[in-house]
């Protein structure tokens, strides 16, 4: 009951810190009226790098100061786990191709979208991309899904964790929509919010099919933003249908309950 008080305890501050910290960074950023940019060499490319590792930052912090060093331990030695079956490594890379590749069907086919003259256009050179995929994989998952899922999961269940986590996660992106230059900067904040809830959902499968480890999450993630960075590929809005539907499906994969209520218990 101690540990079980300590984790939670851990979850609250680390929310706290790593909404507290992006509003800062971009609060910071505005008073010194710094160009945002997604280039790491441009004004304002520091401020994204050290913001794409907030979260597991903040988990650290928030862990070391309510269960110590020990904690932290058992954090990273349950989060990294990384003996499980190949098939789920697979998938958590696969599934954000596969949808994205019936999205530009179902925009071509069915819609009458024109296929772009080129489908592979990196944003990044292919040094500085492929640091920046793991960097922001390991630097948003230790925290999101290794520290506050398995807590949400405990309190919520296991379909209730994920939507809270994936809310949370949503939110925490908030500053981004404000910034020009940003990959965020004027779309739909409760669009973005159900896109990454069907997400958490899908990496919520893979993590407790493979045992608690979030290295699927960080492969989903690279995989899932390996495609925002490089690829143009025709869409519409039917994609966040294809989205639904794969969390969905995911549902099924998840453990019971999928739902609880803690404050009946």
């Amino acid at each position: 009951m101690e540990d079980e008080t300590k984790r939670t305890s851990s979850f609250m501050l680390f929310v706290a810190l790593a909404y507290g910290a992006i509003w800062g960074l971009f609060g910071l950023g505005t008073w010194l009226a710094i160009p945002f940019a997604m280039d790491p060499r441009a004004p304002g490319g520091l401020f994204y790098l050290v913001g794409a590792a907030l979260p597991s930052s903040c988990a650290i912090v928030a862990v070391l100061v309510f269960e110590g060093w020990e904690g932290l331990r058992r954090l990273m030695q349950r989060s990294l786990v990384w003996h499980f079956s190949p098939f789920w490594y697979l998938a958590a890379i696969l599934i954000p191709f596969m949808v994205t590749g019936i999205n530009a069907m179902i925009a071509m086919l069915l819609l009458g979208v024109s296929a772009p003259q080129h489908w592979f256009v990196p944003a990044f050179g292919p040094g500085f991309l492929l640091f920046f995929l793991v960097y922001n994989g390991l630097g948003e998952e230790i925290g999101w899904r290794g520290l506050a899922l398995p807590v949400l999961q405990r309190h919520f269940g296991s379909l209730g964790g994920n939507i809270a986590v994936g809310v949370i996660w949503a939110f925490w992106h908030l500053p981004l929509f404000w910034l020009r230059g940003s990959y965020q900067h004027g779309d739909s904040i409760l669009l973005y919010a159900l896109l990454l809830t069907c997400w958490s959902i899908i990496m919520g499968m893979l993590i407790n099919k493979s045992g608690g480890s979030i290295l699927v999450a960080i492969l989903f993630h690279e995989s899932a933003n390996f495609i925002a960075f490089t690829l143009r590929y025709p869409s519409s809005h039917y994609g966040y249908y294809v989205w639904v539907l794969a969390a969905a499906l995911a549902i099924a994969f998840l453990p019971r309950p999928y739902v609880r209520t803690p404050w009946k218990a």
